[in-house]
């Protein structure tokens, strides 16, 4: 009676328990414990399942190694707690190698370990095996569909078509979900044809196999035929999202927003709202957002989630005030859509307080609860915050992906914990099975270049598999202007010009750097130069959102009607700020000129105006926040540490590379900004 009991209480945490779940299984473990003198088999199998389906492994191997007779299912258990982790692949090899007797779940979880991890390489390997060795009999349509989602995640069309082979030798063709995880491959890697004749070929069709011909029928620019479909099938949010999303994305922008049934309901409404969120338009999507709630239509969870989502994107704060405040009215506020969306907004507008206030009150926080966390400490220069979260949320059996450890590294960066930061890179590899990325290798190089060890940064470059992309090249150049390194500043230079001839920033920085050296003749020259290739340096602007509106600002630009008394507060402020032991660093200036004319240069420049400007109309009790569409200069950035301690006002900036948070004469990001 008493194992049926325990059988039903972990049956339903699993199944309806969200919140606490962990502490609420290890609460029944716990009764198990001090009431069964000895569990049965059966009992013990299923808390090592129940630990595996929580991803918590270690739980899972105690209750494993306290069983005097393990059968297979309980070896099968414990190898899925390490398949599905993401992070125990050698303890998921060393037990799978153990295995007294093996089915088709045994080879089916270790092939899962490694797709889950990214090692198709190992994951192919495998499967195989398996077909190889006799072990074919054990192919379940559980692991077709493993291998059918490795193929159309990875492209492997020539593999996709062999279990294709598999799939009609063993008669799978006519189950559902496996017609469907076949039709999804052959449509995601480009096979439209393959996919039409499956398609066609199966009895039963779901609204899911609809939506994926359809979405590999827009990729491939078959409009028509996706239009013909469309017309004639059942429609969900999903397929709404994919037609709005894929005629935008064939130049069909006008039909996109064109209700095709006559109605405009919540689905089509969310359809419309997530097409234009997903396909770089996240403007239109808040106004179509704006439109839906006028229209009278109420949104759900996922619409508002989505709305809040394209908030984030364009780092609009006070529509994603208003939808929070809507979401909170509506009772949405507790839907991990809704909050994950919530935590990132704040993030990228700058109110890092009200992100993590937001994330501590979360009662059940994802994989992307975390990941926007770590992030938005990292943008922040909160590099211990960002590290320990990190690490908090691989100890809750959390897998990170590439954007997390993006997060980290990059924190790992701003905080000069050059070690620690390649431990997660190596990390990423060996225990998470991701494969970097461009953007992880700059990552990288901007932790060894931001604490001045660039000779290391060149040597880890020459070891990459291929050479930077520009924004690589960028951040090694950055940081040699910033170190006055012309050596290795003149080689990323020519790397970025010879990678992209006219892309500005490998002559702008370079010019900095010459500069900086007063090697006035390589400026003319590189002038120059820039001059007959039609180089154009981009100009630097700012801006500041006031009521409503958005003023913008440049260093040559004299269009704002509230100039004058701009230019009347920065004198004030220069004089205070002189005072408070400000010096100007004219040493990056460009221009062969006085250090009186150098020092009047820098007091224009367009962020010290939005500055003023924010000084002058926004009220004393709230931060100022700016935005720029470059990277803060060395001497304002000094600048606006002593405007913040002689105004006594909290400034927000977010350039081009991060958020830089000063108060008191302090900034967010330290001394390696």
């Amino acid at each position: 009676m008493a194992s049926n009991y325990y059988s039903a209480q972990i049956k339903q945490c699993l199944e309806f328990g969200t919140r606490n779940q962990s502490r609420h299984l290890k609460t029944i473990h716990g009764h198990i414990i001090k009431t069964l003198l000895y569990p049965e088999t059966i009992l013990h199998n299923k808390i090592i399942h129940a630990y595996a389906k929580i991803r918590n492994s270690t739980y899972a191997r105690r209750v494993f190694d306290g069983i005097p007779q393990p059968n297979l299912y309980s070896w099968n258990s414990l190898l899925m707690a390490y398949s599905q982790s993401g992070h125990h692949l050698s303890e998921m090899e060393h037990t799978f190698k153990r295995l007294p007797d093996r089915d088709g779940v045994s080879w089916n979880l270790l092939i899962s370990g490694y797709s889950l991890s990214g090692l198709v390489g190992e994951a192919v390997k495998a499967y195989n095996t398996m077909m190889k060795d006799g072990s074919g009999d054990f192919l379940t349509r559980v692991s077709v569909m493993t291998m059918l989602k490795l193929c159309s995640d990875n492209g492997r069309v020539g593999l996709g078509k062999q279990v294709h082979v598999q799939v009609v030798k063993r008669g799978f063709e006519s189950y559902l979900l496996v017609g469907s995880a076949l039709m999804d491959m052959y449509a995601k890697v480009g096979c439209i044809s393959d996919a039409k004749t499956v398609f066609y070929g199966l009895e039963d069709r779901n609204t899911v196999m609809y939506n994926s011909l359809m979405g590999g029928l827009l990729a491939s620019g078959m409009v028509e035929d996706a239009k013909k479909l469309f017309q004639g099938m059942e429609k969900d949010s999903v397929s709404w999202t994919a037609m709005i999303k894929g005629l935008s994305q064939n130049g069909l922008e006008k039909e996109a927003i064109e209700d095709e049934d006559g109605r405009k309901n919540v689905v089509s409404w969310t359809a419309m709202v997530v097409g234009y969120g997903q396909s770089g338009r996240a403007e239109e999507a808040v106004k179509m957002f704006l439109e839906m709630q006028r229209s009278g239509v109420e949104p759900d969870h996922y619409t508002l989630g989505q709305a809040i989502s394209a908030c984030a994107k364009i780092s609009s704060l006070e529509e994603g005030s208003q939808f929070h405040g809507k979401a909170v009215v509506s009772g949405f506020a507790h839907y991990v859509i809704v909050s994950n969306s919530l935590v990132t907004l704040y993030g990228k507008c700058g109110n890092i307080d009200d992100s993590t206030k937001l994330f501590n009150e979360m009662s059940f926080r994802d994989e992307v609860s975390w990941t926007a966390m770590v992030s938005a400490y990292a943008q922040f220069g909160r590099a211990i915050e960002a590290i320990d979260l990190f690490d908090r949320m691989v100890q809750h059996g959390l897998k990170p992906d590439g954007v997390t450890l993006t997060g980290v590294i990059s924190a790992c960066s701003r905080a000069g914990l050059v070690e620690k930061g390649q431990r997660y890179f190596e990390l990423m590899t060996n225990e998470y099975g991701i494969v970097p990325s461009n953007g992880h290798y700059s990552c990288m190089i901007d932790l060894f270049s931001r604490s001045g060890r660039l000779e290391e940064a060149m040597s880890f470059i020459n070891g990459m598999p291929s050479p930077p992309d520009a924004i690589g090249w960028i951040t090694l150049l950055s940081a040699c202007r910033n170190k006055g390194n012309l050596e290795i500043g003149k080689r990323a230079a020519e790397s970025l010009i010879e990678l992209d001839p006219h892309h500005p920033a490998g002559y702008t920085l370079l010019l900095s750097i010459y500069a900086s050296k007063g090697k006035w003749d390589c400026v003319a020259q590189l002038r120059r130069e820039m001059r007959e290739k039609n180089v154009r340096k981009e100009p630097g602007q700012s801006w500041i959102k006031w009521k409503g509106k958005l003023h913008s600002f440049s260093a040559d630009d004299e269009s704002s009607p509230y100039l004058d008394q701009i230019y009347a507060k920065l004198e004030e402020l220069n004089q205070k700020i002189i005072e408070d032991g400000y010096k100007p660093d004219t040493s990056f200036v460009q221009h062969d000129v006085e250090e009186a004319v150098k020092t009047k240069m820098l007091n224009y420049h367009s962020e010290r105006l939005a500055i003023a400007f924010g000084l002058i109309f926004v009220p004393s009790g709230l931060p100022i926040r700016v935005g720029k569409n470059l990277r803060v200069c060395v001497d304002c950035h000094i600048a606006t540490k002593h405007i913040s301690r002689v105004t006594g006002r909290e400034i927000i900036v977010r350039d081009a590379v991060r958020f830089h948070r000063f108060k008191d004469g302090t900034c967010s990001c330290g001394d390696f900004w």
